[in-house]
């Protein structure tokens, strides 16, 4: 991959006072100069460092731990074992994990202790000295070597985690009748967050309350998940959630928050931690590793007949995100597609392996490998023009999704989302850029498409919350959430408030992520941050102009002052996620189980390539992004969204792969798990599909996750148009690459 970044479509529609236009972060210019304070940064006066002890073996039984060692050490202030945490547990169920292993360990990297010291060195080794007698157990190395009727049981109920399965009728019949029948057996790996800053922060104690900084993409939880561990009020815990250098999901429930009070309390002193890369890649959470064999029926005009789908998901030896994954990747199986009908079944099983958790697109990259690669398959059979198979299949706005039924959102813009990536030049023109490819370099370009919902689901009571405050001054102040985790969501809000009210942006100051501040709303997940937070805060500036009009004022600053000595100053608004109106073949008591969308984001991607013959290179030439966000509310955040979930996308397709061996990781740093750099970048052109999402706030809907989603389908489309091998695993890595070439010799000498 090779080439600068470059984008078009800056602007959507015709934008008002503030909202259509491009608005840098408020902190860019300290991002830039390296000024910025992190919560990894902030230093407070007589501040301990602390470390933590992890476990070096996927599974054992903890026999004994001795800290006279560590605890000897000049400069140790403090040593944390699981018996000193009151409710030892990261939520209310065993399989959610403990705060401190005490008795089992079930994982390289489960914390067993920490340490709070006068520097991180002297903490270091301090927790390097303690000594654990452990008892091995059997690992259970995969999630099919977990299903096994005498594989060792993680816990007394087994090592499923999670099941969801669905069906819209006979399938097997539909199947046994289509003209075509496309299966496709993939795996998907293990992907690492890789965000810039690793997990840390500071804590400190006072008058039995406690002030955490650490990076959250959901605050709320965390402050409940530290009020559980240990044992005190919700209303005693405060957590100011950045600034936070990136998160990804990575943040979403990270423990990190519960390991800095515990061990601020036990130490009675302020107290800073911060992972290490490697320890970060060691015991954070990873993307889900799928195995799925997907059937696609297709009748002989190129109708969807029946989609089938089987997935087999490892989320670790934790629940964490895991069934939760799993009920998005079933919703998602069908992709943006009309299907005559459809089943899903999926289990996600617990192993000894990396924890997964929350990643960005949540568990639908898994299942759109599968299913466009099997579309394009069937488009080569039956001799159609990918983009015209798909044609003929989109959901359109109002139509009934694909596996459950229920009816989508008239905002649905999946037609015009493909049509703007097929419209481009750089897949109007494939043909002719083919064949100017030099040997041993082979081109080819691709094309897939992707649906994301937005926000939790159905049936789940989402909600987003923002309060809004006139001063004396005429300046408004709004505290909302979700959170801002490098995506400055806090500048969407200011733009969506001053077109509300009518003003300046100037006049408008936007707090977000801190708990005792911003009332709760949920995580920054699901896409949902824009239309939920956005929806909120324009909500709560629609009770301030209602006032305005009772006043008769054009203007809330000329109302002002009479606002704040009548005591009518302050609001508050709740937006909760509209809920599918009509939910299919959903059992309506089931609603919240299976969580259908009714809004959905869409994306398109066209992908050129080319493919050496001779080592299984690829160097990716270009990448098209259509994105169907409803109305772009800042542009060009929309854009860097676009282009960040690209590359990451290109990561995942080509050279991101968490690996274990019997348990143990075996990429334990950046060393040997590759991502992509600036260098590997290609030219990346970002279309914002126009539309209006009738329940977002200006219109607007969530889109960051979509757009990590094709990405590998059309890297995987592209390399199949280059050199005719169709991959089937994920990364598509020169060895791979190269073996499926050389079985594509071989089959061919046969074949003559």
């Amino acid at each position: 991959m090779s080439g600068a970044s470059a984008t078009t479509d800056l602007a959507v529609g015709e934008p008002t006072a503030s909202v259509g236009r491009s608005v840098p972060s408020d902190q860019a210019r300290a991002i830039v100069a390296g000024e910025l304070e992190y919560v990894t940064d902030r230093r407070l006066a007589g501040m301990l460092h602390g470390a933590v002890l992890r476990s070096t073996v996927p599974h054992a039984r903890i026999l004994g731990i001795d800290t006279t060692a560590a605890r000897s050490m000049a400069g140790v202030q403090a040593v944390v074992l699981g018996t000193d945490v009151p409710f030892n547990q990261l939520g209310p169920n065993e399989a959610d994990g403990p705060v401190l292993a005490d008795a089992t360990i079930r994982q390289v990297g489960d914390p067993i202790a920490l340490v709070a010291a006068v520097d991180e060195g002297t903490a270091r080794r301090a927790a390097a000295a303690i000594v654990v007698d452990l008892e091995p157990l059997p690992v259970v190395a995969d999630a099919q070597a977990a299903l096994a009727a005498d594989a060792p049981k993680l816990y007394p109920a087994g090592n499923v985690a999670g099941r969801i399965a669905f069906a819209s009728g006979d399938v097997e019949a539909a199947l046994a009748a289509s003209d075509l029948v496309v299966e496709r057996r993939v795996s998907t790996p293990a992907q690492e967050h890789v965000a810039i800053e690793t997990p840390g922060g500071v804590a400190v104690w006072e008058n039995e309350r406690v002030t955490i900084w650490c990076g959250s993409q959901n605050p709320g939880l965390h402050r409940r998940k530290v009020a559980r561990a240990l044992a005190i009020d919700l209303e005693d815990v405060r957590l100011i959630a950045g600034p936070v250098g990136g998160a990804f999901g990575a943040r979403n429930d990270d423990p990190m928050p519960v390991l800095l009070a515990l061990l601020a309390r036990i130490a009675d002193k302020p107290v800073t931690m911060r992972m290490s890369r490697e320890e970060t890649m060691i015991a954070g959470p990873k993307r889900h590793p799928f195995e799925t064999v997907a059937r696609l029926g297709v009748s002989a005009d190129g109708r969807f007949t029946a989609a089938d789908m089987t997935a087999l998901a490892d989320t670790g030896p934790y629940l964490t995100s895991g069934p939760n994954v799993l009920k998005t990747s079933a919703e998602m199986s069908v992709g943006p597609y009309r299907m005559a009908l459809a089943r899903y079944d999926g289990r996600v099983m617990h192993t000894n392996n990396a924890n997964a958790g929350a990643f960005r697109g949540y568990g639908v990259p898994q299942v759109a490998f599968p299913l466009e690669t099997a579309i394009d398959e069937a488009a080569e059979a039956l001799g159609l023009d990918p983009v015209e198979l798909r044609m003929r299949n989109l959901l359109r706005g109002g139509d009934r999704h694909g596996l459950y039924g229920h009816v989508v959102t008239s905002g649905l813009r999946a037609v015009e989302t493909l049509r703007a990536a097929a419209g481009d030049a750089w897949w109007v023109e494939r043909a002719a850029w083919q064949r100017q490819g030099v040997a041993p370099w082979r081109r080819g370009t691709g094309i897939a498409m992707a649906v994301k919902g937005v926000g939790l689901g159905s049936g789940r009571g989402d909600a987003a919350r923002a309060r809004l405050l006139v001063s004396l001054d005429g300046r408004v102040r709004i505290w909302a959430g979700p959170n801002h985790t490098g995506q400055a969501i806090d500048v969407t809000y200011r733009q969506i408030a001053a077109d509300a009210l009518n003003t300046s942006p100037e006049a408008i100051e936007v707090i977000v992520g801190d708990t005792q501040l911003v009332p709760e709303s949920g995580a920054t997940a699901a896409s949902r941050s824009t239309y939920a937070g956005g929806a909120a805060v324009e909500a709560v500036c629609g009770q301030l102009l209602r006032v305005m009009r009772e006043y008769g004022a054009s203007d809330f600053r000329s109302i002002a002052a009479r606002l704040v000595a009548e005591g009518r100053a302050e609001f508050e608004a709740t937006f909760t996620l509209p809920d599918v109106a009509d939910p299919g073949m959903i059992d309506p008591e089931q609603l919240g189980t299976y969580a259908p969308h009714l809004v959905y984001g869409t994306s398109a991607q066209v992908v050129r390539l080319e493919v050496n013959e001779l080592t299984g290179e690829v160097r990716v030439a270009g990448v098209v992004c259509a994105v169907d966000c409803g109305t772009a509310i800042n542009p060009g955040a929309v854009i860097g969204q676009a282009e960040g979930g690209v590359v990451q996308g290109l990561g995942f397709a080509l050279m991101e792969d968490y690996r274990m061996a019997d348990g143990r990781p075996v990429t334990r740093s950046l060393e040997n798990y590759l991502i992509p750099t600036i260098r590997d970048v290609p030219e990346i052109r970002t279309h914002l599909v126009s539309g209006s999402e009738p329940s977002g706030p200006m219109g607007a809907k969530g889109m960051s996750e979509v757009v990590i989603v094709p990405t590998g389908p059309a890297v995987a489309a592209a390399i199949a148009d280059a050199v005719g091998v169709r991959p089937d695993r994920l990364p598509i890595t020169p060895e791979r690459l190269l073996t499926g070439l050389r079985e594509r010799r071989r089959a061919s000498r046969r074949a003559s």
